[in-house]
C-alpha cells in the first residue's frame, strides 16, 4: 500500500525550519491556573447542567471561546503594553495544554472514573449481595469503601472539605491520578516515535488544529476576512435566537435539531433503524468542510449501511442472538486493521526509528522531536512497565493486564492516526474497549474474579473515547512545528497538564458532587456504576465461554478495513475510506451524519464547479460558522452558570 493519500489544505506548505522559540513559564503557568476553573465549568455543563457536552467532538468549542476571548484582549496588550502581548506560541501552549486537561476532564475520562469509585459503597445491599461478591474482588486503595464519607457525595447538601471526607478520597485520587500520569507518558513517547513520519513523511493535515493555528496568527488575517465574519454572523445568529427563546419561549427560534426518522417507521424490520436524528449543528458544517471528500462521503454512506444492516439482520430474524450485527466488535476490527496497515506500510520508517534507537547513523539522527527515539523508546517502555505493575499490584494477572493494554493502545493509535490525517469529527467508539473484547475473545469462565474486577476498574477510560488525549498530544506537536515551538519543553508543560489536569478533574467532580449530589441533581452522575457493577455480577454469577459471532464480527471489521485500505491505495478514485466505516458505527454519528452530509456535498460542488481557488476562497466561510458557534454556545453556559437558570444547549451528547 502506498502511503496515505492527502488533499491540498491550509496546512500543507513547505517544512518549517527548526524551532526557536521556547514555551514560555507564564504561559505554562497560566494554562495550570486556567485549569481549575476549566475543569469547574465542564462538570457544571456535563453533569449538572446537562449540557453542552463540549469534551463529546473532536474540536473542543469551550477552548475556542476561551481563545476568542484572548485573541483580542492580547491585540489591546500589543497596541498598549507590547511587552506584556503573547506570541502565537504562547498562545497555542495554553490552547494545547487546556486540550489535554479537557480530555482528562471530559465525559469518557475522569467524568467516568468519579461514578464507580464509590459505587459499591454506597449501593451495595443485602439484595444485590455486592458487600460479598464485589468488595473481595475490588482492591481498596482504587476504591472508597466508607459509606458515610460518601453519602453526602451522592445526596448533595454537604462539603468535600472535611476531614474524614477527604480522608476518604485522598489515596485513590492519588493512586489514579498517577495512573494518568503514567498513561499520557506511554501516549507521549508513542506520538513522539511516529510524529515525523506522519508530519514530515507523509504530510497528513492535521484538519482539527486549522482554526487555532489561523486564529493565533500574528497578522490576524482570519479576522480581516469579510467571508468569516459571515459565516460567523450567521452562526452567532442562530444561537442568540435559540437562546433567547430558551429564555423567553415568545421569542422565534432557528431548531438544529428536527426529526428523528424512527418516529416514521414503526414497523418491522424498519423500526430496527433505531435512533436516526436530523441535526443541522453549523459548527459541525463548518468542520466537515475542512474534511477530506473521501472522508466526509464514507461517514454518512457508511452510517447508513450499518442502519440498512440492522434492518436487513431484523427482516431475517439474525438480531435474536444478543448483540447482533455486533456492530462495536466491527469497529474493534477496523482498529485493528487501520493499525496493521498503517505499521505495514511505515515498516521502512520503523526500521529508521530501530537505527535511531540503537544509536546508528541515518535519516532520524539529530532531528528535533520532543525527546531523543531511544529515549522515547525506553520512556514507553518504562510508562508500560508502571501500567503493568499498577495493574498486578491491584490485582490482576500478567496476560490479561498484557492484552489490555495491547488492545488500548491499538484503539488509542487509531484514533490518533484518524485525527491527524482526516480529522474525524467525532470518534465515541461506545462499549468496544478492551474490557469487553477480552471477555469476548476468551470468555468470561476463563477469567479471574480480580481479572474482571479490574476490567470493571478500567472501563472508566475505555467506556467511550470521545474525549481521548491521544490525538491532542499529537496536535500540539503539529502546531509546535507549525509555530516553530520547543517541542521538549511543549511536551513537558503537557505532562504538566496531564498532572494538574487529572487532579482538576477530581476536584471539581467532588466539589460539585458534595454540593449537588451525583445521585440527585447530577446528570447521570451514578448511573455508569450501575452500568459496569450490573455487567461484573453478570460476568461472576453466570459465567459464559468465548462468545463466537461477536469474535467472527471482529475479523470482518478488521478484513473490511484492510480491504478498504488496500483499494483506496489502488485506486485512486475509490471513494470509500476505512476510517469512515471504523467510525460510522459510534453513537455521535447520529448528530454529526446529516452536517457532514450537507459539508461534503456543499464541498463537491465548491470543487466540481470552481476548483481548488474556490475552495480556498469559500474556507473563511466555514471557519465563521465553527466561530459562531463557538463564540456564542459557551458563552449561553457560562450566563447560566452564573445567573443560576437553565440555559440554550447548543450540542448534545
Amino acid at each position: 500500500m502506498s502511503p496515505a493519500r492527502t488533499e491540498p489544505q491550509h496546512l500543507t506548505g513547505v517544512e518549517t525550519p527548526a524551532p526557536r522559540s521556547a514555551v514560555s513559564v507564564r504561559s505554562v503557568l497560566l494554562g495550570l491556573a486556567l485549569m481549575i476553573p476549566n475543569a469547574y465549568w465542564i462538570m457544571q455543563n456535563e453533569r449538572v447542567r446537562q449540557g453542552p457536552y463540549t469534551t463529546s467532538i473532536s474540536l473542543f468549542p469551550h477552548i475556542i471561546f476561551l481563545l476568542l476571548l484572548l485573541v483580542p484582549a492580547n491585540a489591546l496588550l500589543k497596541r498598549f503594553l507590547p511587552r506584556l502581548a503573547f506570541s502565537q506560541g504562547e498562545m497555542l501552549t495554553l490552547y494545547v495544554m487546556l486540550c489535554i486537561a479537557s480530555a482528562l476532564c471530559g465525559m469518557d475520562m475522569v467524568q467516568a472514573l468519579m461514578q464507580i469509585v464509590a459505587h459499591v459503597a454506597y449501593f451495595a445491599t443485602p439484595a444485590n449481595r455486592w458487600d460479598s461478591l464485589l468488595k473481595p474482588i475490588l482492591p481498596g486503595w482504587l476504591t472508597v469503601r466508607d459509606r458515610e464519607a460518601v453519602t453526602g457525595y451522592f445526596t448533595g447538601n454537604s462539603t468535600l472539605y472535611t476531614l474524614p471526607h477527604l480522608r476518604a478520597w485522598l489515596i485513590p485520587a492519588a493512586a489514579w491520578v498517577g495512573f494518568m500520569v503514567a498513561l499520557l507518558w506511554v501516549m507521549l513517547c508513542i506520538n513522539v516515535l511516529f510524529r515525523k513520519q506522519w508530519a514530515d513523511r507523509e504530510r497528513l493535515t492535521f484538519p482539527i488544529v486549522q482554526l487555532p493555528f489561523e486564529m493565533t496568527e500574528p497578522a490576524g488575517m482570519l479576522f480581516r476576512n469579510r467571508l468569516m465574519w459571515l459565516g460567523f454572523a450567521l452562526a452567532a445568529a442562530v444561537n442568540l435566537l435559540n437562546g433567547l427563546h430558551h429564555l423567553m419561549p415568545s421569542f422565534p427560534s432557528v431548531p438544529v435539531a428536527v426529526y428523528d426518522l424512527q418516529n416514521y417507521v414503526s414497523g418491522k424490520p424498519w423500526n430496527a433503524v433505531g435512533w436516526t436524528p436530523l441535526y443541522f449543528y453549523p459548527f459541525v458544517i463548518g468542520l466537515g468542510f475542512l474534511l477530506p471528500v473521501d472522508l466526509l462521503f464514507s461517514c454518512w454512506f457508511f452510517y447508513l449501511f450499518l442502519k440498512a444492516e440492522r434492518v436487513v439482520s431484523s427482516a431475517a430474524a439474525w438480531d435474536a442472538a444478543p448483540g447482533f450485527p455486533y456492530v462495536s466488535h466491527q469497529q474493534f476490527g477496523a482498529c485493528v486493521g487501520l493499525c496493521l496497515a498503517l505499521l505495514w506500510t511505515g515498516r521502512g520508517y520503523l526500521r529508521q526509528v530501530r537505527q535511531a534507537i540503537q544509536g546508528q547513523p541515518g535519516e532520524l539522527a539529530g532531528g528535533r522531536e520532543a525527546m531523543s527515539y531511544r529515549a522515547a523508546f525506553w520512556g514507553l517502555a518504562g510508562g508500560m512497565t508502571a501500567l503493568i505493575a499498577f495493574s498486578l499490584a491491584a490485582g490482576m494477572s500478567l496476560p490479561v493486564a498484557l492484552l489490555f493494554f495491547a488492545f488500548y493502545l491499538v484503539i488509542s493509535f487509531a484514533v490518533t492516526r484518524m485525527r491527524a490525517e482526516l480529522g474525524a469529527p467525532a470518534h465515541d467508539f461506545v462499549l468496544m474497549g478492551p474490557d469487553l473484547m477480552i471477555p469476548s475473545l476468551i470468555g468470561t469462565a476463563r477469567l479471574a474474579g480480580r481479572d474482571m474486577g479490574m476490567l470493571a476498574l478500567y472501563w472508566w477510560f475505555n467506556r467511550a473515547y470521545r474525549s481521548h488525549p491521544m490525538p491532542h498530544q499529537m496536535e500540539g506537536f503539529r502546531l509546535a512545528d507549525r509555530a516553530r515551538l520547543d517541542a521538549r519543553r511543549l511536551s513537558l508543560a503537557m505532562m504538566l497538564s496531564a498532572l494538574v489536569g487529572a487532579a482538576a478533574s477530581i476536584w471539581a467532580f467532588l466539589h460539585l458532587g458534595y454540593q449537588y449530589g451525583t445521585a440527585a441533581k447530577f446528570w447521570s452522575g451514578h448511573w455508569y456504576g450501575y452500568e459496569i457493577y450490573n455487567r461484573l455480577q453478570g460476568w461472576l454469577e453466570s459465567p459464559r465461554p468465548p462468545d463466537g459471532p461477536a469474535n467472527i464480527a471482529i475479523g470482518v471489521g478488521m478484513l473490511v478495513s484492510l480491504a478498504l485500505m488496500a483499494l483506496r491505495a489502488r485506486f485512486f478514485w475509490w471513494p470509500f475510506h476505512a476510517i469512515g466505516f471504523t467510525i460510522a458505527g459510534g453513537w455521535s454519528m447520529n448528530q454529526i451524519w446529516v452536517p457532514l452530509f450537507i459539508s461534503w456535498l456543499l464541498k463537491i460542488l465548491t470543487l466540481r464547479y470552481g476548483g481548488l481557488p474556490a475552495y480556498r476562497s469559500a474556507r473563511p466561510f466555514f471557519l465563521g460558522l465553527i466561530l459562531g458557534d463557538c463564540a456564542v454556545g459557551p458563552g449561553w453556559s457560562l450566563v447560566g452558570i452564573i445567573l443560576g437558570v437553565p440555559t440554550y444547549n447548543f450540542w448534545g451528547a
